[in-house]
């Protein structure tokens, strides 16, 4: 059963559909498979890693998200009965690879109390600190999600980042400081995993994870050790929440130049091709020893996360990013919904890495730390 379960590469949809029977209903995934169509159109195609996510999110309400054994651990929290996994013949998409309990539930909780310590704090007039208050607290999340993946003693490059949108900076514009930084991250992983023609020496051998107690909905596709940059462009997905607060403006700005000219801030478009030197055609497309992975970025905008995607496995002309959903951590009643999502996201995140420790070095000096501080 355990060989079964890790080595599952369904889709959410199709999980849905073979697994939870009546807990989603055909209406609920007709649903998101219009939704995908309105947002991707007949040709284009997400990664897989992309998909999953906008999956998951679509059917986070209706889908079993934590182990069943969790529920002890929030005696006081108001948490949903179908977020826990009751059925034998189904994985919870949040859960730990190690055998410890509560430092996995204590992570989540502290992401749970974090809207209302936001809350808290712009109504005592220190709007201004909820930005550095929200990094730290998703920092401190994925610290515990490397911890727990086996990879953060490795000088490991990142599949995902945290960063704060300064909405007071008169330098460079918002948009373009968030299209840099994502896609310095993409350049980044493809320098790392190129194959240089003078130094090809053959495929390295591919790790998997060492998995340990629950296993998750979906696991990652198997990796594609020798790909070619490739064209298809990325899309775009998700339900977006709006207030008017005194960040809104910048958001609906940073959206409309980072989407098409559409009138509905909730339908997004592909982000516009950056800038950059478009790549020679008569080159040798570059090869890769490993498939360059799918990147995730938390953008903070005051007491708001914007939540963006993209394949860094495309070139610099062809890579898009995807707005995948907007988080509100001044909403008292998104608290839960809010700690779950980011749950969500860095568990993706930390089973992909967890294929890619191979391309990683062991520290060079190894600190003492604690994830959970």
């Amino acid at each position: 059963k355990g060989e079964d379960e890790h080595n599952t590469k369904d889709t959410v949809l199709d999980g849905a559909r073979e697994q939870v029977g009546p807990v989603v209903s055909e209406k609920m995934l007709a649903d998101m498979e219009a939704e995908k169509r309105h947002y991707l159109g007949t040709n284009l195609r997400w990664a897989p890693l992309e998909e999953r996510l906008f999956e998951i999110l679509f059917l986070r309400q209706e889908i079993p998200l934590l182990p069943s054994y969790w529920e002890g651990y929030f005696p006081t929290v108001p948490m949903p009965e179908a977020c826990y996994c009751w059925r034998k013949d189904m994985n919870p998409v949040v859960y730990a690879h190690a055998n410890n309990t509560f430092r996995a539930t204590a992570a989540l909780t502290r992401l749970i109390d974090l809207t209302a310590d936001i809350r808290t704090t712009c109504q005592s007039g220190l709007r201004d600190k909820a930005p550095q208050m929200i990094k730290k607290s998703l920092d401190k999340f994925l610290n515990w999600a490397a911890e727990d993946g086996g990879y953060r003693h490795l000088e490991y490059l990142p599949n995902i980042i945290v960063e704060i949108v300064d909405k007071h900076s008169n330098g460079m514009p918002r948009t373009a400081f968030v299209e840099m930084r994502m896609r310095d991250l993409a350049r980044k992983h493809r320098k790392m995993l190129a194959i240089k023609p003078d130094k090809e020496d053959g495929r390295r051998p591919v790790i998997k994870p060492e998995y340990h107690g629950e296993t998750s909905v979906i696991e990652s596709d198997a990796d594609e050790p020798m790909t070619t940059e490739q064209g298809t462009p990325a899309r775009d997905p998700v339900h977006v929440k709006q207030e008017d607060d005194e960040d809104a403006e910048i958001r609906v700005a940073i959206k409309r130049e980072l989407h098409s000219e559409s009138e509905d801030d909730i339908a997004m478009a592909d982000i516009p091709l950056a800038s950059a030197p478009t790549t020679n055609s008569a080159s040798s497309p570059t090869l890769y020893r490993r498939q360059p992975p799918v990147i995730f970025g938390f953008f903070i905008i005051g007491t708001t996360v914007i939540l963006l995607t993209a394949d860094s496995s495309k070139d610099e002309a062809t890579m898009n990013l995807t707005p995948q959903v907007e988080l509100d951590f001044v909403d008292r009643s998104l608290g839960i919904w809010n700690a779950l999502t980011v749950a969500i996201v860095a568990c993706l995140a930390r089973d992909d890495m967890m294929q890619r420790t191979e391309d990683f070095e062991e520290a060079r000096v190894v600190e003492e730390s604690d994830p959970d501080a």
